[in-house]
């Protein structure tokens, strides 16, 4: 038995067709190796936690959740504390930050410069400098207003007093790093590795930020290297699906800028679903 957890509409802006084809595939897939598939999106699981907690006579099923709701994740901490396994782990979720995986980042080498929630001008400019980033800490991003780039003192200060005028808001701030964007996708614990230069060919881009990065050079780097120490860090996270963005340096140096929790994997999506599904079916 494996439940099938779909992602709110909110949690996917600019995305809701790309997330909606992961599922499906995985969906597929499950059927494909002969499980039995229970599909539930977010607002059902809320609505009605008994359908998991309440699920013993199922054993103790494998839970698949794209969900990002703090209240979906509550329900899924339960039913992880029952014995189920829940890919991705929910605990995990609801303790990450974009401060925790930055720093999980620098324990595998692929971190940069950031600073956490400060509203010290000055500071920010001694320490990092322009151009930079500021983020909201929460990684489930819901709005193009949620990662600025900022390149001068006055776009700083207005950024800030927004950012510091929601209550309990917090943020992050980070170097802008000179390099190739690339995409990567993977799943921890198989061999599956995806990545791509999102700004060629007229890629997808939910809010149009990879502009600052220009077109890529096509730096060399080490594919396995980035894929073992990503695996590490998705494994430390509890983000075992994952996703997100790096820069390749000139020098073939790596840093994180952003890493999320099971993406679309738009530009790969059947070979993703096949790896998911051999992660969790074999846990």
């Amino acid at each position: 038995m494996v439940f099938l957890i779909s992602r709110s509409h909110v949690f996917s802006p600019n995305s809701v067709q790309r997330d909606e084809a992961i599922y499906k595939a995985v969906l597929r897939e499950l059927r494909e190796q002969g499980e039995e598939v229970v599909c539930l999106s977010e607002d059902e699981l809320i609505s009605d936690p008994s359908i998991i907690l309440e699920s013993d006579s199922y054993g103790a099923p494998k839970v698949i959740s794209m969900g990002r709701d703090v209240r979906t994740l509550r329900i899924l901490e339960q039913s992880e504390a029952m014995g189920f396994l829940v890919f991705n782990a929910p605990s995990a979720l609801l303790a990450d930050d974009r401060l925790q995986i930055d720093a999980v980042m620098d324990d595998v080498s692929l971190g940069m410069k950031s600073l956490g929630t400060t509203t010290d001008v000055e500071y920010i400019e001694k320490e990092i400098g322009y151009p930079l980033w500021i983020k909201t800490a929460d990684t489930a991003t819901q709005n193009a207003d949620d990662v600025q780039f900022i390149d001068n003192r006055e776009r700083l200060e207005k950024v800030i007093a927004e950012f510091n005028s929601h209550p309990d808001n917090n943020w992050i701030l980070c170097e802008h790093v000179v390099g190739d964007l690339i995409k990567f996708y993977g799943v921890e614990g198989t061999d599956f590795f995806f990545w791509m230069y999102p700004t060629q060919k007229g890629e997808f881009s939910k809010y149009g930020k990879e502009k600052h990065n220009g077109k890529p050079h096509g730096y060399r780097f080490s594919e396995e290297d980035l894929k073992d120490a990503l695996d590490r860090a998705a494994d430390e996270l509890g983000m075992y699906i994952y996703g997100g963005d790096a820069i390749v340096r000139a020098d073939g140096s790596i840093v994180v800028v952003d890493f999320n929790d099971f993406p679309s994997f738009a530009a790969c999506c059947r070979p993703a679903a096949e790896a998911i599904v051999s992660r969790v079916l074999n846990s």
